[in-house]
């Protein structure tokens, strides 16, 4: 019986084996799809960030390529590619010398290195083995530092006037330079802020502080004898309204900010400074609990509003006069405009600050116009804060640095135009009035892709 059972195990054995041996009449399947799919570079200890380009193919259907560029001076010379296509039967690197492609090629194994700063052609056969598709591969590096800022002088003398005060702002994208010498007011206008043009202006007092004015919803704004305050909305003609509240003066407008303008005023009563807000300008309201400290500014002070990365909005004043006359360096800040907060109690990194210029510029704050500075080499005209005001420091001393011919200066206007170019307007240098106008643009504000 047990030999039975062998003899019948024995021939289910061969049966199994002469059906796997025989196999089935199921064809191979193989593509003709060479097609491009993704290119990558692997990390490289000796080469960084080459792990970071990011390949697609071209509208021209043709030419691999990362169209955000690795960091400047990024090197491609050893690399480690790795391929991958629809299908592949084999794929070659084909290296280019002048208009011929050298005879020798290289098969794509992903343990060579390539020095991709060379012209390249790839093809890749189908799983056919006979079906191919030919690229181009173009690695892209920042030919320039993206962190660095060009600046040059656009002109020494715009004009000859001694200005007693001066203040340009961009108005639905033009220059507005104002100034006066105590006698008149001047204008010049530019679209561009190279080529400027003499401009009437009329309704401006030829005393008026300039320093003070701002722009409000479409509108500029200063103040004028104490009970004034002027404006205009096409820049050159100025119309005065007198303060609503006759037991008040204007000392001056800090800014606007959640709709509202915000002005520092004066009791005549009691002689206490407090803050003001108006939503027309026009018609302001004065809470006699909202008293302006002691170390706040009251002019000479350099303010702006912006939106905060979580989007609310938020306004930043930096020294200035205080109202016993000392000048400050605090650094005070608000978003509704009746709370403020000291910056400067928490992180006293800013100096003395007398008719300062800020901006907000490449997500950063620009604070320029310092009183304690001494230029050196390897010290800058501004500050920047990358906290949204609560601390200052000195920025890149190789790639910020204003040239050394630059007089440094207050009182001067600071504006960033359309085109993202900082422009720095004039101002005083001791007691000496400047009219030059220099520009400055960070290279990265240049590329198409940021």
């Amino acid at each position: 019986m047990q030999f039975k059972q062998f003899r019948l195990f024995f021939f289910l054995s061969i049966l199994i084996f002469l059906s796997s041996c025989l196999g089935t009449n199921t064809p191979t399947t193989v593509s003709s799809d060479a097609s491009f799919v993704s290119l990558t570079f692997a990390n490289n200890d000796s080469i960084p960030y080459l792990n970071t380009a990011k390949f697609t193919l071209d509208t021209d259907g043709k030419t691999i390529v990362n169209l955000d560029s690795l960091p400047f001076k990024t090197r491609i010379d050893s690399v480690y590619p790795t391929f991958n296509f629809t299908s592949s039967g084999g794929a070659k690197l084909y290296f280019q010398l002048g208009y011929k492609y050298k005879k020798d090629s290289a098969a794509i194994s992903g343990k060579d290195t390539i020095d991709f700063r060379q012209t390249i052609r790839v093809r890749n056969f189908a799983s056919d083995a006979k079906t191919y598709k030919d690229y181009f591969i173009k690695v892209n590096v920042h030919k320039v530092d993206p962190e660095l800022y060009i600046w040059s002088k656009i002109t020494d003398n715009l004009n000859s006037v001694n200005a007693v005060s001066q203040k340009t702002v961009i108005l639905n994208d033009k220059f507005f330079y104002y100034l006066n010498d105590g006698a008149n007011s001047y204008l010049y206008n530019s679209t561009d802020g190279y080529t400027w043009t003499s401009a009437a202006v009329s309704g401006l007092k030829p005393n008026a502080p300039l320093g003070s004015l701002i722009q409000f919803n479409g509108k500029l704004y200063l103040t004028q004898d104490g009970d004034k305050i002027y404006s205009t909305s096409d820049g050159s003609n100025w119309t005065s309204n007198s303060f609503t509240s006759a037991d008040y003066t204007f000392k001056s407008i800090i800014f606007g900010l959640n709709d509202s303008l915000l002005a520092v005023t004066q009791s005549k009563v009691d002689q206490i400074y407090r803050f003001a807000s108006s939503k027309d300008g026009l018609t302001w309201i004065i809470r006699k609990n909202n008293i302006i400290p002691d170390n706040f500014p009251i002019s000479d002070f350099a303010s702006i509003t912006f939106s905060t990365v979580t989007g609310k909005a938020k306004g930043l004043i930096l020294g200035g006069y205080s109202v016993t006359g000392s000048f400050l360096k605090n650094n005070w800040s608000t978003e509704d405009g009746a709370y403020w907060i000291d910056f400067s109690t928490e992180n006293n990194t800013l100096t003395a600050l007398i008719g300062g210029s800020l901006i907000r510029y490449d997500n950063k704050l620009l604070v320029f116009g310092q009183v304690e500075y001494t230029f050196t080499s390897n010290k800058t005209y501004y500050k920047v804060s990358k906290d949204e005001g609560l601390s200052w420091d000195t920025p890149d001393t190789i790639r910020n640095v204003i040239p050394k011919s630059f007089p440094v200066r207050n009182y001067q206007s600071v504006v960033v135009d359309k085109n993202n170019r900082i422009f720095i307007i004039g101002g005083k240098s001791g007691s000496t009035s400047l009219s030059d106008v220099w520009t400055g643009k960070l290279n990265r504000k240049s590329f198409i892709r940021q």
